[in-house]
């Protein structure tokens, strides 16, 4: 492959757009279904400027998947790097950012940890209380702030929702059970689930146990109140090195959000959060006074936004927040960070087929400085089948904790590293076909300035980390899906990536740890006698220092339906295949179960 010089290829992935020609489908799921993460405001999928994927209940109920890292696999446009089953513990990255680059949100608060960003897959919400999960592809920092390098993942709580329960058992010693109930009185809805999972493990210090309860309750259209907690024990063998660890984690998230009304034509909202997570880390059960780890950091943030019309087809939101982040830890030290910001965001529609939006948002940190976040999208329907989007923006993210103070055996972080920076851009089509079938295209690009990596001269030394790196990407996504009767599915994803990182003279463990081909393939369908089959097939080539990796996962559900009752047989990694998503983390082989399912 060529490369561009960073300018050409800035340009080059601005200026493309992918066209297509399609004859008249139905425009149901663009023009109507109502999105909340790619806009500072609710606003219909049809108008987004930007990449957007949307994973329903629908979906995640016909699907084999267990957790939020399980869902997040279903498109291959998401790169889930877990360290074990059930979302244990695992990285995110969308399009060729490290873990440390996506932001992850629930209900819109942020859950990014300020301790690590492999803490960031400790979603304190049990999979039946998710309505949808929405992905926001590149930058978000216009809209989020710090972190929203490559995407953002947003996970979306129910507000009613039917009593259901799943029981399973199946290899390695598993036994799970999950559910829920709903109910309501008034204007008054209350939504409780939870859900406990367990396993011996498939090697030495791989067994878990976690369980995690929520409450969501809304107060009609006023607002409403999430309260979540999780709690994770698991081994944690060859995690972080060459050592059978152990780690407990656990995570607690309390979240209000609020409409204060109208005011002079302006619509009032706000929320209030408060978040805190434990980490406790055993770095070799064998040896236990060998750097064991105690962390507790802690989030509060509240905002305040205003929203109004602009004239008869703009709207304009402003807002303002402020949080703070702090962790006290055996290892780290204590040590704290505030941020206040501004934000604001216009949206027009230039007619009813092209859509205008920009928006900006200033963060200033207490020992980060300024950061300021422009972005700017455009979206033109040149036909009742096509739709065109182009977009770019300006993204940064501030170090962990870990980045700046951590030390082990195995690294030595240096407390002066600072923020990393980055411009992207995107252009793609959307093309919806005759037999159901949608199909969309996006080319991107990133150029990212000042990354944070973890460096060593050779094997024998410590990781330690330094602002070393500009990283520049440029990568295509392909999807094609086909929607069958009452609500089946067929659906194939493609991601291919090149990421070119500035040479450096030692050894390197994330930047050039990623996936340049992905394909996902996964469906749900009917079959005779309330039979129903979803199969689901993940392919990835991995480049790492110590060369190429290629992998192919099968996993399958086939499930029969009676009257009150849904007996499944679900096959894990059937192919038995030996594979790695995070280098030197060895995942399970093949693994079978079975569940009962009652209700929806």
């Amino acid at each position: 492959m060529v490369r561009l010089k960073p300018d050409a290829a800035y340009a080059c992935v601005a200026s493309v757009t992918l066209l297509c020609a399609a004859s008249a489908a139905a425009q149901g799921p663009f023009r109507q279904d109502v999105v909340v993460t790619a806009a500072a405001t609710p606003v219909q999928l049809g108008t987004v400027t930007r990449t957007l994927t949307v994973i329903t209940r629908e979906e995640i109920a016909r699907l084999p998947v267990h957790s939020i890292a399980d869902v997040l696999r279903l498109t291959g446009l998401a790169d889930v790097r877990a360290r074990g089953e059930r979302g244990v513990q695992t990285d995110f990255a969308i399009r060729g950012a490290n873990f440390g680059q996506m932001l992850v949100l629930v209900d819109g608060v942020r859950l990014n940890d300020a301790q690590s960003g492999h803490h960031n897959g400790d979603i304190p919400v049990p999979l039946d209380a998710v309505e949808r999960i929405e992905v926001l592809h590149g930058p978000g920092s216009s809209l989020f702030g710090a972190d929203a390098f490559g995407g953002t993942i947003n996970v979306i709580t129910r507000r009613d929702a039917p009593p259901s329960a799943v029981v399973q058992t199946g290899s390695f010693g598993l036994a799970a059970g999950r559910g829920q109930v709903g109910l309501s009185r008034g204007e008054i809805r209350q939504v409780l689930a939870a859900s406990v999972d367990r396993s011996a493990g498939f090697m030495f210090e791989r067994g878990f146990v976690t369980a995690g309860v929520s409450s969501r309750t809304t107060f009609g259209e006023r607002g409403g109140v999430l309260v979540s907690y999780l709690w994770k024990d698991f081994g944690a063998n060859g995690f972080y090195g060459n050592s059978p660890s152990h780690e407990w984690t656990n995570q607690t998230l309390v979240a209000a959000d609020r409409s204060l009304g109208s005011r002079a034509g302006w619509r009032l909202g706000s929320t209030l959060s408060y978040r805190t997570h434990g980490d406790h880390f055993l770095w070799d059960v064998l040896r236990p006074g060998v750097a064991e780890n105690r962390h507790r950091t802690h989030a509060v943030l509240g905002a305040l936004r205003a929203s109004r019309g602009v004239g008869t087809r703009g709207s304009l939101t402003a807002g303002v927040e402020g949080g703070a982040d702090w962790i006290r830890s055996s290892n780290l030290g204590d040590h704290a960070t505030r941020r206040a910001s501004a934000f604001g965001e216009w949206r027009h529609a230039l007619a009813a087929t092209t859509q205008l939006d920009a928006s900006l948002r200033v963060d200033r940190y207490t020992e980060f400085g300024t950061a300021w976040s422009p972005a700017l999208g455009v979206g033109w329907w040149p036909s009742s089948t096509l739709r065109l989007r182009a977009s770019t923006g300006r993204a940064f993210r501030v170090p962990t904790f870990t980045e700046r103070y951590y030390s082990d055996p195995a690294h030595l972080a240096r407390s002066e590293i600072g923020a990393e920076t980055a411009w992207a851009g995107e252009a793609g089509a959307d093309v919806l076909l005759p037999g159901s079938w949608t199909v969309a295209a996006t080319v991107f690009g990133r150029l990212d300035e000042d990354v944070i990596d973890w460096l060593r001269p050779t094997a024998a030394d410590r990781w330690r980390t330094y602002n070393i790196r500009d990283v520049d990407t440029l990568g295509v996504e392909l999807t094609a899906r086909k929607a069958l009767a009452d609500g089946w599915f067929v659906q194939a994803g493609y991601t291919g990536l090149d990421v070119r990182a500035a040479a450096v003279t030692e050894l390197s463990k994330y930047v050039l740890d990623y996936a340049p081909h992905t394909i996902v393939v996964a469906a749900s369908l009917a079959l005779p006698a309330n039979l129903q089959v979803a199969p689901r097939l993940e392919y990835r080539r991995r480049t790492r220092s110590l060369g190429t990796d290629d992998y192919a996962v099968v996993d399958l559900r086939v499930s029969r339906r009676f009257s009150f009752y849904e007996l499944r047989l679900e096959g894990t990694n059937l192919g038995d295949a030996e594979y790695q998503e995070v280098l030197g983390v060895a995942m399970p082989g093949r693994a079978v179960s079975v569940s009962v399912a009652v209700g929806r």
